[in-house]
């Protein structure tokens, strides 16, 4: 019998002496129906507070109480009239049962605790278990919790299932596996043996974490298919690219050039020169497409490294527009940036690139009597800037899906330097996205968060 047990005992016993003593002056008062009440009444409350055992000696105790201090003759165990003695049977009777429904009432009551305990338990468990990312933190807190919560004194995790190990000492041996995968084994261990409902909670809370592990690795498992599957996507693309869009290139240039090979001395000064500018042409327009390829690979690789650092939106436009008068010669672009415009913080290199691209693919369908607009603003936490095409107004269906990688337009081919522009501007938490230019055409626009905003949503993700 352990310290608590005793210690329950002995406040029975103290209850029935402080009872007797309590109602012994009244002995003459008392009627023994009154006596045997406030003794069943002390068996009921001891039973609920302490428990069965208890109860019973109570209950004992009591009968000896009121035998020896309130049944004629007093101070001896016999009873003088018969009828008292159906009385002290009932009581005895009575007492056992109402200490029985007592201690039962008490055991009901904390097994409902317990397993309100235990439900509060498995509800953090897997509240926390569902937050996490990788095994290494599954583990640990499994770990800490059955430390913790169970009062183990070891916990190791096993590499692998280990059948053969049976439970010694107090030992438990577990296997953390969810479906058919199993993630290890766990060995914990405990200085006192488990009760049946301890092992069972035990075992539901490892369950817990190997349901987690399973669901990182089926995360992991969907992220590597759809990498593949991006993969094979970028691969036929990249194929129908070389089937047309790069042959095409390469096909005029070869004819060019076997043209200037065979017929250079007979053709004409200008038919030459026309030659040769074709074959420029057609080789820069395969360097780019050769470019933008290699930089969509970049993007969906996630390999593009940012360089970061304080900009002005209308440098960049400058650069952009000094490109652009180098190749046509025209002043194609008109530039519009307030002076209280605040510095942005971007890859000037990347948007400088992603802008380039923009801009070329508003010049090819601008009216020769317009001019591009490029304008700077600032929009609640974001820098915006539009670059205003004046031509048709591009359908839904096109506006919906001219950001889609090798997506082909209406010249059939492939188109690349919208959706590098996209990747890179959201590479910057940006947005990049087309509205209908008032009275005809399509506005690109292109929003960066402010300096502030960009810390903001990094302490956030953080945190």
């Amino acid at each position: 019998m352990n310290r608590i047990a005793w210690r329950a005992h002995l406040i029975a016993l103290i209850s029935v002496v402080a009872a007797t003593l309590l109602m012994l002056p009244m002995r003459e008062t008392l009627t023994l129906a009154n006596i045997t009440m406030v003794f069943l009444l002390l068996v009921v409350l001891i039973a609920v507070t302490q428990g069965t055992a208890p109860a019973l000696v109570t209950t004992f105790a009591s009968f000896f109480s009121i035998n020896y201090f309130f049944v004629p003759p007093f101070y001896t165990l016999w009873v003088a009239d018969s009828r008292e003695v159906l009385d002290l049977f009932v009581f005895m009777v009575v007492a056992g049962i109402a200490g029985r429904l007592g201690a039962y009432s008490r055991q009901q009551a904390e097994i409902a605790r317990q397993r309100a305990r235990e439900q509060e338990l498995l509800y953090r468990l897997t509240r926390t278990l569902n937050q996490l990312t990788t095994r290494e933190q599954i583990l640990d807190v499994l770990t800490q919790t059955i430390k913790v919560y169970f009062g183990a004194q070891q916990v190791d995790v096993l590499p692998r299932e280990n059948p053969l190990q049976q439970p010694e000492s107090h030992n438990h041996y577990l296997l953390l596996q969810a479906s058919e995968q199993i993630y290890g084994t766990l060995r914990v261990s405990f200085n006192i043996p488990l009760e049946p409902s301890q092992r069972d909670l035990l075992g539901t809370c490892v369950a817990q974490a190997a349901m987690a592990l399973q669901r990182i690795d089926l995360t992991e498992r969907a992220r590597k298919s759809q990498q593949f599957e991006d993969a094979d996507r970028l691969k036929t693309a990249l194929l129908h690219a070389v089937s047309h869009d790069l042959r095409t290139p390469i096909t005029i240039i070869k004819s060019s050039a076997s043209n200037l090979r065979k017929f250079g001395d007979t053709l004409s000064r200008d038919e030459r020169t026309e030659l040769t500018e074709t074959i420029e042409s057609e080789s820069d327009q395969l360097d780019r497409l050769v470019g933008n390829l290699l930089d969509m690979s970049r993007l969906q690789a996630g390999a593009l490294q940012l360089n970061l650092s304080l900009n002005s939106f209308e440098e960049v436009a400058g650069d952009v527009a000094a490109r652009a008068w180098h190749l046509t010669h025209q002043e194609r672009l008109e530039l519009n940036f307030p002076d209280d415009l605040p510095l942005v913080e971007f890859d000037y290199g990347l948007i400088l690139q992603a802008l380039t691209n923009l801009v070329q693919n508003a010049l090819r369908y601008e009216p020769l009597s317009q001019k591009v607009q490029l304008e700077g603003a600032v929009k609640g936490k974001q820098a915006v800037l539009r670059i205003i095409n004046h031509g048709e107004t591009i359908d839904f269906e096109t506006k919906a899906r001219m950001m889609e990688p090798f997506f082909r337009g209406k010249e059939g081919r492939i188109g690349l330097g919208m959706p590098i522009a996209k990747g890179i501007v959201e590479a910057h938490h940006g947005e990049l996205w087309v509205e209908d230019t008032p009275g005809g055409g399509a506005t690109f626009v292109i929003a960066l968060p402010l300096k502030e905003q960009i810390h903001l949503e990094t302490q956030v993700a953080g945190g």
